[in-house]
């Protein structure tokens, strides 16, 4: 959910933009039209996360499954374990990213978004914000599991990276956000 979320929130930047550049009084209605086509690349992403989340779990639930009574089948099914838990460390980590690259068009596209719908750029990165939250608990979930203890040492330390990155970012836009809304 926390995909759709975030596809949700990089809908609202590219809306917000979409009707700042159809004025007469744009501003900077090239860079903005970038934006737009940025952030639609981001979005796909972000939908396809959402996908490949609900793929990894299906994966982790089907190696839960697997017989183990005899030492063959349970080799087999820790090493299945292990593959599922590795896809289900790795899908919320490359949405984060996603989530991290939404917010940093959300950045660039609130001092371009007209004065009547910035408050959708605000709202949008409200959202990435909290997806980027919600699915970084899927990291911290598995992450203990991973027994590769290099993947999961750099994986944490991307983990912690992203939220810092994410938070910062979100902060930032709607301090831009609440300041051409007149401070609110």
């Amino acid at each position: 959910m926390a995909g759709v979320s975030a596809t949700l929130g990089m809908g609202l930047v590219i809306m917000a933009l979409e009707i700042s550049v159809k004025r007469k009084d744009a501003f900077e209605p090239e860079t903005a039209n970038a934006l737009i086509g940025a952030g639609r690349d981001v979005m796909r992403e972000l939908a396809g996360d959402a996908d490949r989340d609900v793929l990894a779990f299906q994966d982790y639930m089907a190696a839960l499954r697997l017989p183990k009574a005899s030492d063959e089948e349970k080799r087999h099914r820790k090493e299945a374990l292990q593959r599922a838990t590795r896809g289900a460390t790795e899908a919320p980590l490359a949405a984060a990213r996603h989530m991290v690259e939404g917010l940093r068009l959300a950045e660039m596209a609130a001092p371009l978004a007209h004065a009547h719908v910035v408050s959708d750029v605000g709202a949008g990165a409200g959202l990435l914000e909290g997806a980027l939250k919600a699915v970084l608990f899927n990291v911290d979930v598995n992450l203990p599991n991973l027994t590769d203890h290099e993947t999961r040492e750099a994986w944490g330390e991307e983990r912690e990276w992203l939220a810092r990155e994410g938070i910062g970012i979100a902060g930032r836009v709607l301090d831009i956000v609440a300041e051409r809304l007149g401070g609110s």
